[in-house]
């Protein structure tokens, strides 16, 4: 098995400052589409949560009446 060794080139445009930046939006864009996955989990959840209830309450009510 052989590896290759890949060169990174950076060019004088591209200072740390910016590498960092960069880094760190890439980094923010990933939690952003991880919290907004996070937040349709739960909306389904609370969703599904929604309809016990009212199975729950409708099954109450019909043994009540």
């Amino acid at each position: 098995m052989s590896f290759e060794q890949k060169h990174v080139i950076i060019s004088d445009f591209c200072s740390f400052s910016n590498l960092v930046d960069e880094a760190c939006d890439k980094l923010m864009d990933q939690q952003i589409k991880y919290s907004i996955r996070r937040i349709q989990k739960m909306e389904e959840r609370l969703s599904d949560l929604e309809q016990e209830l009212d199975d729950f309450l409708f099954q109450k009510d019909r043994e009540l009446g």
